[in-house]
């Protein structure tokens, strides 16, 4: 069997370089290899950028949003400290447990107005929430605005509204509450303290953070927890918190759902995407394999009477086979070869100098790149299994050349 393939491997490579010869051969040969070249170097390019928006998204949820959040099925979360222990200790992952408060309101500057979720959360978590302020009033100013409820707002909704930190906005509840003039809306006066980027923009544009006491102020009652937010230190870690919470501390009247089921439509279509990518530009490579089959027969038919004699002087027909089997890998792996260096070197130069900037409500804007060793790898190993099944059909035809007239 090794002799079969040595014999296979020798003869074809000896054909490819014999085929100097014929400048029509060569041609079609130099085309299919930047066929499968360029395939390849499109793919990975391709697959990597797609892979670095993905990452960004994950590092931009990460540091913005919640990883595990528990809510009630129905009604409200009873304020206990035991329950906030309780899942504090359930894994040594969990880094922080915030119970919020929220309710929907409308914020009016000016004459602009804005939708909004006004949150309200213990002051441990507005210390998170100060760490991703970038513009914020001094102490000066906080000590003469001492009697106004505050709030922080996101750099979105401060160009949307024209904020900067010492204006005040207008909170009013859609949600109207009896008085003694009738059904009126609840409405109070903030004083914007500073305000904060996450890198989500959804979230800087219709979040605003303020105390859990400034909430049941505006509502003008005590509530209850409208939800509890974990944060982990490892995204890879959460799903398995998340079981851990469902067993040994939540009841069936909460819902405990991890940051991959917050966003699991959103991450689907990323994956559905980049698998309709892959199978889109695999067609690429597949093209070009027609051409390498084009080649193959070709050569078949070239040399024909070179083969019959190889059949008469005793080759068999495994062997015969295996020399275009081997010439089209040979094709195969000089163009995987060339689309690899060209998509790595491509993606390297992405990664590093700023050619391609996207737009403004773009996460970043510059091109992210991940190369993902599995992903590259499927690459490579998908095209070279294209081609070889494409090398088969000429290489079963050529298998059956009779032997030379003449010989037994």
């Amino acid at each position: 069997m090794f002799l079969d393939h040595k014999l296979g491997r020798r003869v074809g490579f000896r054909y490819l370089r014999a085929k100097k010869s014929s400048s029509f051969l060569s041609l079609i040969t130099s085309i299919s290899i930047g066929g499968v070249a360029v395939g390849v170097m499109t793919l990975i390019v391709t697959l990597c950028v797609m892979a670095g928006f993905e990452a960004e998204l994950k590092k931009r949820l990460f540091s913005a949003e919640t990883h595990i959040l528990i809510q009630p099925k129905q009604g409200s979360i009873p304020k206990s400290t035991d329950l906030i222990a309780k899942i504090q200790n359930v894994s040594p992952e969990i880094e922080t447990v915030f119970p919020s408060l929220q309710t929907e309101v409308i914020l009016r500057s000016g004459k602009k107005v804005n939708g909004s979720l006004l949150k309200g959360v213990e002051w441990d978590q507005l210390h998170w929430v100060s760490s991703k302020v970038f513009e914020k009033l001094d102490e000066d100013q906080l000590r003469e605005a001492k009697d106004y409820p505050r709030i922080f707002v996101g750099s979105e909704m401060a160009v949307d509204l024209g904020l900067v930190p010492g204006d005040f906005v207008t909170a009013v509840s859609p949600i109207e509450s009896d008085g003694p003039m009738g059904a009126i809306p609840r409405v109070k006066k903030f004083l914007v303290e500073g305000i904060y980027k996450t890198g989500v923009p959804e979230q800087e544009l219709h979040v605003v953070f303020t105390s859990i006491e400034n909430v049941e102020s505006f509502m003008n009652r005590k509530m209850d927890y409208s939800q509890i937010e974990i944060h982990v230190k490892s995204l890879d870690h959460a799903a398995e918190i998340t079981s851990k919470i469902k067993n040994q501390v939540i009841t069936n009247q909460f819902l405990v759902r991890s940051w991959d089921e917050l966003n699991l439509n959103l991450f689907e279509s990323l994956r559905l995407e980049r698998a309709a990518m892959f199978f889109i530009l695999i067609i690429i490579i597949v093209v070009a394999t027609f051409n390498i089959v084009s080649i193959l027969t070709m050569m078949v038919i070239e040399k024909r009477k070179s083969l019959s004699i190889l059949r008469t002087m005793g080759a068999t027909r495994k062997q015969i086979r295996l020399i275009f089997l081997w010439e089209g890998l040979a094709i195969g792996f000089v163009g995987v070869f060339i689309g690899l260096f060209g998509g790595l070197l491509i993606c390297e130069v992405l990664s590093k100098y700023p050619i391609l900037e996207l737009p403004e409500y773009y996460y970043d804007r510059s091109l992210p790149v991940v190369l993902n060793p599995w992903l590259i790898s499927l690459i490579c190993l998908s095209a070279l299994g294209i081609v070889f099944l494409g090398s088969i059909v000429p290489a079963r035809k050529a298998a059956k050349l009779p032997l030379m007239h003449g010989f037994k």
